[in-house]
């Protein structure tokens, strides 16, 4: 399973959305509804599937799912 699709289910079942909301251009907090108790709960559970270090501060300043997608590929690339 690629990223993007592990994301995505993290997403839906930690922010109880429907598939079709979780899109690469959704922005987490404006489209996707995900406050900063959600941001730091995803951080975590990214942290913890990828045993990379993301912290709700990298995730916060992000413009869309995308984005963080790429962001979790360079935490894994570089570790």
């Amino acid at each position: 399973m690629d990223i993007f699709s592990e994301i995505k289910k993290i997403l839906i079942k930690q922010l109880a959305l429907d598939e079709g909301e979780v899109v690469p251009e959704a922005h987490l907090q404006d489209d996707l509804g995900a406050d900063s108790l959600g941001l730091l709960n995803l951080a975590e559970t990214l942290s913890e599937l990828y045993e990379i270090n993301v912290i709700g501060d990298d995730i916060v300043e992000l413009e869309n799912l995308d984005e963080l997608v790429k962001l979790v590929e360079s935490r894994i690339a570089s570790k």
